[in-house]
């Protein structure tokens, strides 16, 4: 079984913590000696949060690659523009 340590920094992955939950985006900010923090879509928006590198992950579904991340960004960007519109 895949850990949170298998994770490099600036990926997007695609994944399911525990067997039949939905599956979720993450991608590795940063880490520490023993955690990763993690920017995390779980379909009602972006989040950050900590986990142990050696916390297990259920599966790793995908890994977007460079054209799927920029997309994934791209969506956003737009979302962003309008928050500061006046």
């Amino acid at each position: 079984m895949s850990t949170y340590s298998d994770f490099e920094n600036g990926i997007y992955y695609l994944i399911r913590e525990a067997e039949g939950d939905e599956i979720m985006l993450i991608k590795p900010l940063m880490e520490s000696g023993r955690c990763v923090l993690l920017l995390g879509d779980d379909g009602d928006g972006e989040i950050t949060f900590w986990k142990e590198k050696d916390d297990e992950v259920f599966e790793i579904v995908d890994e977007l690659d460079e054209d799927q991340a920029s997309l994934y960004e791209s969506l956003f960007e737009e979302d962003e523009d309008d928050d500061y519109d006046v």
